[in-house]
């Protein structure tokens, strides 16, 4: 029997959710503030997320904060093959679908758009939606679906109440919003203060189940306008 210690993997051996996880891990020592995690969600979260939405009624559908692109792999699986815009996606088919993600952190946009080069992923402030989806052709107001992978609880009350009117007026009516919360965060003021000010903004808030397999736990909100 060998008493050897047994190498480390090298980086190219590693899965990807180990790559994913150090890369997040990197960019939250950079950037607690903004990152807001230790480690990025799990496929079941990310499955929990767009549980229930039709892909072939909707047209466009935006995400905030994908992070290492977890919840951007979820929408692209999610979607039947021709959904996407042509013009976006380099597919065959004549698809009407938008998929836009956006990303504040540099080195994680660089890493999305590279990894999944079907979806428009823009490096800016989620709060920019409005702007961001008349450049590139959807008018606010008609947008089905809006999936976030922010941090809520580390981002100040001001610019979170900035975003969430801004996803409000980018929705259609009807339309869905989309996001989490770690179980455990709801022992911390500011997670119910968030859960008010859902409230607040959308006609229905709908609260999950908890999502035990991911880690840490959670649960996802869903919002409609």
């Amino acid at each position: 029997m060998s008493t050897g210690t047994a190498p480390r993997p090298s980086a190219s051996r590693r899965g990807p959710r180990t790559r994913d996880s150090i890369a997040f891990l990197r960019e939250f020592i950079r950037h607690p503030g903004r990152i807001g995690a230790i480690a990025p969600s799990g496929r079941a979260l990310a499955a929990a997320m767009v549980r229930g939405i039709d892909f072939r009624s909707v047209r466009a559908v935006v995400e905030f904060g994908p992070g290492t692109g977890v919840f951007t792999r979820a929408v692209l699986d999610a979607m039947p093959h021709d959904w996407l815009d042509p013009r976006q996606s380099g597919r065959a088919g004549n698809g009407r679908g938008r998929f836009i993600a956006i990303e504040f952190n540099t080195k994680m946009a660089a890493a999305v758009r590279s990894q999944y080069p079907e979806a428009l992923v823009v490096n800016d402030d989620a709060a920019n939606v409005e702007g961001i989806c008349r450049r590139e052709g959807i008018e606010p107001g008609t947008v089905d679906a809006i999936i976030s992978g922010l941090a809520w609880t580390s981002i100040p009350e001001q610019p979170r109440r900035r975003i969430l009117e801004a996803t409000h007026r980018v929705l259609k009516p009807g339309g869905e919003f989309r996001t989490f919360t770690y179980q455990a965060s709801m022992l911390v003021r500011s997670a119910w203060i968030f859960r008010r000010l859902l409230r607040d903004t959308f006609s229905e808030v709908h609260v999950g189940r908890v999502v035990w397999a991911n880690m840490p736990p959670a649960f996802v909100y869903r919002c409609v306008k």
